[in-house]
């Protein structure tokens, strides 16, 4: 009788207890040999395409390389890469789709992300691998990309009248390789996001997380499950195996659960590596208002909260208003006569009351002989230069009107001043960052312009303008806070004095990005609270709620203050109970 010929996941064939003799014709055998030969040359043991990529990356870091190799190697790319936060997760995986590419494994790639990291994916890979993805703005772009990346929480809505995911074509193609960053957010296996990623067709599938689960081992269960169907078991034989009663975050049988882990793991922590980080050091600098710019200011305020109408006598939202409004008003003097002037000139939209507050607050502005704003920026920065004529600068701003004001206000000073915008073609920003880093003084650059940038080599950010959006700011802090940075990083953000921006600089900046934790924990524990999406009026959460704090307070310094402090009692509890995660985190997943 013939021995059944058994042929496992590797396309093997198991032949230990056959003879020649056994096979039916030459044809299998050679089939045989065919085969073997074929798994010999497909196993990946260095990156061939490392030399073509290694003059674009900024750092040669053997850990990136190692674990690229470990992922292409050990797990034929379906793994979980959970380097701490900090390590560069994103090159990691840069290097295993440039050698999957290079090797003509995958000709079909999906990277699913959050919607703040998009465009930071795309840079990195066009700059860095010198691959383009294409970004999934509608349904239809998914018929044109093979090289495909997508805000998750856009693509993932769900049409209840016809039960159908509304991005449904993505289900219809089979992906050589499927990539999800921030997996720890498909911790809810009933969520809509985990269903839409579990329905899609891919060979294989790599997740990035530094955080596996957060509160429950469950949520580790799940992760691992939508990985690899089956690898700890149904969960009921999870929770009798491995769940402690009355314990959610310590596991029974904790070297098991260990092992099954590094079988589908790839974990390093920062003290196995070279990497070193520096501290951020927040500084507020106040802005003493002239007693002219202290009527203008209070004026703006009373404009928004009660003379903010629209043509038809209806009062324009607050919160839009504040949103909309306020921002630009506050970043510089010549912000705030811009938006004035566009009030004023539109007269088919706007009351004539609000047009008449705006044109008297225009006129103040016309008359006023200083500006504090800039006057505090200018001697900021000549103190900064002061200690160190060597260094650099890197300002920024929400508004390209401002940026233009704050270079022709830094002419006199004769120092070397480069714009950073979002219109500056992909050509123009590589010469601007040359220019920054060889030559120029200082680069003013809005939020836009700068996603994806990395500048080590400066270690001084001035925050002329702040965003009342937490993430917007870490974003920023981000493009210094980078691998290689050297020096402790002085984070200068400038503060009117006696108003509402004192407390929301302290809190975003003292409280929430200058806390020690490392680049990439804020938007961790953010989510854990809930509060890193968008809230009712399309702002995120936070932002949502200090706008509701400043409505609330009619103008009183004290309530809104106290509000502020609601805000910071919530963030240091989800700070807490992140650093406690961290310890039975590493407990289950780091080595010994």
């Amino acid at each position: 009788m013939t021995e059944e010929i058994i042929i496992n996941e590797s396309f093997d064939i198991e032949m230990s207890n056959l003879e020649v003799d056994d096979f039916n014709s030459r044809e299998l055998m050679e089939l045989k040999i065919k085969v073997s030969e074929l798994v010999t040359d497909n196993v990946i043991n260095k990156l061939i395409s490392y030399p073509k990529i290694k003059n674009n990356l900024t750092y040669d870091l053997p850990y990136q390389r190692d674990g690229a190799l470990r992922i292409l190697r050990d797990f034929n790319c379906n793994a979980l890469l959970a380097d701490e936060v900090g390590l560069g997760k994103t090159i990691t995986t840069g290097m295993v789709i440039k050698e999957l590419i290079e090797r003509g494994f995958a000709k079909k790639i999906l990277i699913l992300t959050p919607p703040s990291l998009v465009d930071q994916w795309v840079a990195e890979l066009d700059d860095k691998f010198d691959i383009s993805f294409n970004i999934i703005e509608n349904e239809d772009d998914w018929d044109v990309s093979d090289f495909a990346i997508a805000s998750i929480d856009r693509v993932k809505g769900y049409d209840l009248e016809s039960r159908q995911f509304r991005h449904k074509k993505v289900h219809d193609i089979s992906w050589d390789l499927l990539i999800v960053d921030e997996a720890h957010k498909l911790k809810d296996r009933l969520s809509m996001r985990t269903k839409f990623v579990d329905k899609i067709q891919k060979k294989r599938f790599l997740i990035l997380t530094a955080t596996p689960f957060q509160n429950d081992l469950v949520e580790l269960y799940n992760l691992l499950n939508l990985l690899k169907k089956g690898h700890l078991g149904t969960l009921q034989a999870f929770r009798k195996n491995f769940l402690e009663r009355g314990n959610k975050r310590k596991p029974l049988n904790h070297e098991v659960l260990k092992r099954k882990l590094r079988e589908v793991m790839v974990r390093r922590k920062r003290s196995e590596t070279t990497v070193e980080y520096m501290q951020r050091v927040p500084k507020t600098i106040s802005v003493d208002l002239t007693d002219e710019e202290k009527i203008i200011y209070e004026e703006i305020q009373n404009m928004i909260k009660s003379n903010y109408f629209l043509s038809s006598g209806m009062q324009i939202n607050g919160k839009l208003a504040i949103y909309a409004i306020l921002p630009k008003i506050t970043s510089s003097s010549k912000s705030a006569m811009e938006s004035l002037q566009r009030i004023i000139d539109n007269q088919d939209k706007y009351h004539k009351r609000t047009i008449t507050h705006a044109q008297k607050i225009l006129d103040a502005y016309a008359v006023l002989k200083t500006d504090s704003k800039i006057e505090t920026l200018i001697k900021l920065i000549r103190d900064i230069f002061r200690q160190d004529r060597n260094q650099k600068i890197l300002i920024y701003t929400k508004h390209p009107t401002t940026l233009f004001y704050i270079i022709e206000k830094l002419k006199p000073t004769g120092l070397s001043i480069v714009p950073f915008t979002g219109a500056s073609t992909r050509e123009e920003k590589t010469a601007i960052i040359d220019e920054f880093k060889n030559r120029a003084d200082i680069m003013i650059s809005t939020e836009t312009g700068c996603e994806g940038l990395n500048f080590q080599f400066c270690n001084n950010l001035i925050n002329y303008d702040l965003p009342w959006n937490p993430m917007s700011v870490e974003q920023r802090i981000g493009r210094i806070d980078r691998i290689g940075q050297k020096r402790n990083m002085n984070i200068y953000s400038l503060a009117t004095k006696g108003t509402m921006e004192e407390y929301v600089v302290d809190l975003i900046i003292n409280k929430m990005c200058c806390v020690g934790l490392i680049i990439g924990e804020l938007p961790i524990i953010l989510f854990n609270l809930g509060l890193d999406g968008n809230g009712n009026n399309g702002v995120n959460k936070i932002e949502e709620m200090i706008m509701n704090h400043f409505i609330d307070s009619k103008n009183n310094l004290e309530i809104f203050s106290k509000g502020i402090k609601e805000i910071e009692t919530i963030i240091q509890q989800g700070i807490q109970s992140y650093s406690e995660y961290k310890i039975n985190t590493s407990e289950l997943i780091d080595h010994e």
